[in-house]
């Protein structure tokens, strides 16, 4: 298809079908090109200009030759093809008083969301303390119930074939750092998953699922002694664990800290913009802004 042909048939004004990057940069010097709001006009349908600019910025990376020209003369095509579609919508859809009313609310959403996170900026520059997320925590024990058993230790898959499973088991319970290094020079030579975790808690679930044995058995062994060994053909599995917090039992303040900080900011937030509305309500009223009619809504 010629483009220019078609481009004259239905109206439209051409500067240039220079596509490439390069050749949209050259044809933006020609002194004959079109300018429209200071800009270099590509193509213009009724009141709408696609300008050479636009075309560049949505150039993908990378994208060079003839794939350059290729998407930037289908990217033209679209963007007419959407224009005259959207013109013709407006003639044939009659009764508008919808969408103008859809528009509207949505204007005005945009407003307000801006607004209020702007007055939220402004308002909230201080974090939530950690004594305010000390005292929620202990007001609200029944909100961080845990519906499962979280531990702090170390978790060890050691292939069966390895050598060194004698040592990783005389190892493995131990926690000062001099077994930590020796526990990690093993693991590395025999290619053991080696996983530390006394400094944060666990759901013993996920470890479960990669020991192929019995949960209870598991939870049950860590619970009296602290510890849990198994052995299949395939690997060797050690946990220790150093601290266990069961099911039922409040989850520790360190998992629920980030949790208490949304939830007051949540709520903070929501006391501000309250109080916010209501003095803007109690101003109105005031200056008698707000006019009640003695109308009855039935």
């Amino acid at each position: 298809m010629h483009h220019y042909s078609v481009f004259k048939s239905v109206g439209i004004t051409v500067l240039s079908l220079c596509i490439m990057p390069a050749v949209l940069l050259s044809c933006m010097k020609k002194p004959d090109a079109s300018l429209v709001n200071g800009k270099k006009a590509l193509v213009q349908v009724s009141s709408d200009v696609l300008y050479a600019e636009d075309v560049m910025m949505a150039l993908p990376v990378g994208l060079t030759g003839e794939d350059s020209a290729v998407f930037a003369q289908r990217y033209i095509d679209n963007w007419i093809q959407d224009v005259l579609f959207y013109e013709n919508a407006k003639r044939n859809v009659p009764d508008t008083r919808e969408i103008e009313q859809l528009v509207e609310n949505y204007r005005r959403s945009l407003y307000e969301h801006e607004y209020q996170r702007n007055l939220i900026q402004q308002k909230f520059r201080t974090k939530i303390s950690q004594q305010q997320v000390d005292s929620f925590y202990v007001a609200n024990p029944d909100l961080f119930i845990l519906d499962h058993t979280v531990v702090k230790g170390l978790f060890l898959i050691v292939p069966a074939k390895s050598r060194d499973i004698a040592r990783f088991r005389g190892l493995y319970t131990r926690t000062d750092d001099t077994s930590f290094e020796e526990i990690e020079k093993l693991s590395i030579r025999n290619a053991a998953r080696c996983e530390f975790f006394y400094d944060s808690w666990r759901s013993i679930q996920e470890i479960e699922m990669m020991i192929p044995v019995d949960g209870r058995l598991l939870e049950n062994a860590v619970a009296e002694t602290g510890h849990f060994e198994f052995s299949d053909n395939d690997n060797a599995y050690f946990l220790h664990v150093s601290e266990i917090v069961p099911k039922g039992s409040v989850e520790p303040l360190e998992n629920v800290a980030g949790r208490i900080r949304g939830l007051l900011t949540n709520r903070n937030e929501v006391d501000y913009m309250r109080s916010v509305k209501s003095r803007l309500y109690e101003k109105a009223l005031k200056d008698h802004s707000i006019i009640f009619f003695n109308n009855e809504v039935k």
